[in-house]
């Protein structure tokens, strides 16, 4: 697949953009935003990503289209790993404690998302 060649925006323009959409701030939306900070949730973050259905596949499809490949296969890559212990941890009975780390996250603890695309890479 070709390289899509990414041009880097303009700052200011970043930074207008930026300002317009915290005007449409509401202060509910920040108190939501920080709670999600101290108990995170699907639903938080669904909500940080906007008030509708087509709000929110817009800001994902989004954050998509400015992601390059490796950041996508990381974040898949990501996800895998964190539904598989909380499968694991729902197998235990919730309690996180009690289950015990996968051969792959305890190869992966410690490490960087660079460094994790680089083990990737190399095992392909």
């Amino acid at each position: 697949m070709a390289q899509r060649e990414r041009r880097q925006p303009d700052p200011l323009t970043v930074l207008t953009k930026s300002m317009r959409l915290m005007a449409d701030l509401r202060l509910d939306d920040i108190t939501r935003g920080l709670e999600n900070f101290a108990n995170p949730s699907a639903r938080g973050m669904l909500e940080a990503m906007g008030r509708t259905r087509e709000e929110q596949v817009e800001s994902l499809a989004a954050m998509l289209r400015n992601s390059s490949e490796e950041d996508m296969a990381e974040m898949a890559q990501i996800f895998g790993e964190a539904m598989a212990k909380m499968a694991e941890e729902r197998a235990a009975g919730g309690s996180p404690a009690v289950v015990g780390r996968t051969n792959r996250s305890a190869r992966s603890r410690g490490l960087t998302a660079a460094e994790r695309r680089r083990q990737r890479r190399l095992a392909l």
